[in-house]
């Protein structure tokens, strides 16, 4: 398992990226497989420190990378506001870009790409998993 913890800033996100390039070397996943996986854990990030820490540097993301029955596990954690219960958009077929609000992508991207996608808000922090098969 790889782990990594970064803050709350978009300039951070690069590490996870970086973390994600090494783990995708381990485990041998395919170059274009490693350009899915990469914008699915950008993306949700990105949303956490977006919309969880609402843009505020100085608050922990946690990032677990991990391999399970031949499926890539990325687990997010984060301390910040709890996901709205309309976040998740039934199904993965990505939407009219007429029907989107403005930075409407990034869910829709991970919800097309990802196999399988769990949140859960536990007290004072909210997890996501995104599971994608490697074979």
């Amino acid at each position: 398992m790889c782990k990594l913890s970064i803050d709350s800033s978009f300039s951070e996100v690069r590490l996870a990226s970086e973390l994600l390039y090494k783990y995708c070397e381990t485990h041998n996943i395919a170059v274009d497989l490693q350009g899915q996986l990469e914008l699915m854990l950008v993306e949700a990030v990105n949303n956490v420190v977006e919309h969880a820490y609402l843009e505020k540097a100085g608050n922990p993301i946690n990032i677990e990378l991990d391999m399970v029955d031949q499926h890539a596990l990325m687990r997010i954690t984060d301390q910040g506001i709890a996901a709205p219960g309309s976040v998740m958009i039934e199904g993965s077929e990505l939407p009219n870009v007429a029907d989107l609000p403005e930075g409407g992508w990034g869910l829709c991207l991970i919800q097309a790409l990802a196999d399988n996608i769990e949140y859960h808000r536990f007290p004072e922090r909210n997890v996501l998993t995104l599971t994608k098969r490697t074979t």
